[in-house]
C-alpha cells in the first residue's frame, strides 16, 4: 500500500556540484515531477550551495517543455488542470515566505497542462514546498551546515518512501544510509526501484513492500509447527 512521499536529497560539500546537479535535474523533472520517488526537496551543504544552485537552475532552464511525442521535448505536461493550480499555490506560498524563484514559477506559455520547470531557493523550513509533496516540476533548494542538521530536517516529515544522499566520503555515506528514515535510500544514485529489490516506504508512506523476495510475502501462507519429542 504505497502512499507517496516527499523524497529528501542531501548533497554534501565533497561532491562535484555541477555533475550532481545534472543528474538531479534529470531525476526531478522526469515525468514533470509526477513520480512518487522523485527527488523533491534538496538540502545542499554550504560549501557547494551556490555552485549547485547555479548548475541546477541552468539545467532547469535548458529543459524543453511541450508535446512528449516530439523528439526535442524533454518535459511534458501535468496530469490535469488541478495540478497547475497546486503548483501556483506552492510558488505563491514560497514567495510569501521569502523564497526566491530562480526560474519558472508560472504556467507554460503554450497553454495546456504545462507548468514551467521551477526552482525556488532561500526557503524557510515552514514553506509548503518543504512540507508537502509537490508532485510536479517545482524544486525547493535549502542550504545546511552540518550533516546532522540536514538529517534532522530530512527526517522531520511523517512520510518516508525514498531518500537520497550524495557524497564521496564512505563514512558520510554510511551515516546517511543508516540515518535517513525511508524505505529506499539511494547513495550517489537515483536508481532505487528495480524488479528484484523491495519497493515501499515507512511511516505514512504506506505499509508492506512490492518487488524482491519481500514482495512475495503477501502471497504466502506462513505456518509455524511446534512438535515436542514425546506425547
Amino acid at each position: 500500500m504505497e502512499l507517496g512521499g516527499h523524497a529528501p536529497v542531501i548533497i554534501c560539500d565533497d561532491v562535484d556540484p555541477a555533475r550532481v546537479a545534472r543528474l538531479l535535474v534529470a531525476g526531478k523533472f522526469r515525468n514533470a515531477g509526477q513520480v512518487c520517488i522523485s527527488p523533491s526537496r534538496f538540502y545542499v551543504q554550504d560549501g557547494v550551495y551556490d555552485a549547485f544552485c547555479e548548475a541546477f537552475v541552468d539545467g532547469a532552464k535548458a529543459l524543453i517543455v511541450g508535446d512528449g511525442s516530439r523528439a526535442d521535448v524533454t518535459m511534458g505536461p501535468l496530469a490535469n488542470d488541478r495540478r497547475l493550480g497546486a503548483m501556483e499555490a506552492f510558488v505563491e506560498d514560497a514567495r510569501e515566505r521569502g523564497g526566491k524563484v530562480r526560474t519558472g514559477g508560472a504556467r507554460g506559455a503554450n497553454g495546456g497542462y504545462f507548468f514551467d520547470p521551477t526552482v525556488v531557493t532561500d526557503l524557510a523550513d515552514d514553506a509548503r514546498l518543504l512540507i508537502d509533496e509537490p508532485f510536479g516540476p517545482v524544486a525547493p533548494i535549502a542550504r545546511f551546515g552540518r550533516l546532522e542538521e540536514a538529517l534532522a530536517r530530512a527526517n522531520s516529515l511523517p512520510v518516508g518512501l525514498a531518500a537520497y544522499g550524495f557524497t564521496n566520503s564512505n563514512g558520510r555515506a554510511m551515516t546517511i544510509g543508516n540515518e535517513l528514515k525511508a524505505g529506499m535510500v539511494g547513495l550517489n544514485t537515483l536508481a532505487v526501484s528495480t524488479p528484484e529489490t523491495p519497493f515501499g516506504g515507512v511511516g505514512e508512506s504506506g505499509h508492506g513492500q512490492e518487488g524482491g523476495l519481500e514482495g512475495l510475502a503477501a502471497y504466502l501462507d506462513v505456518k509455524f509447527i511446534a512438535h515436542a519429542a514425546e506425547a
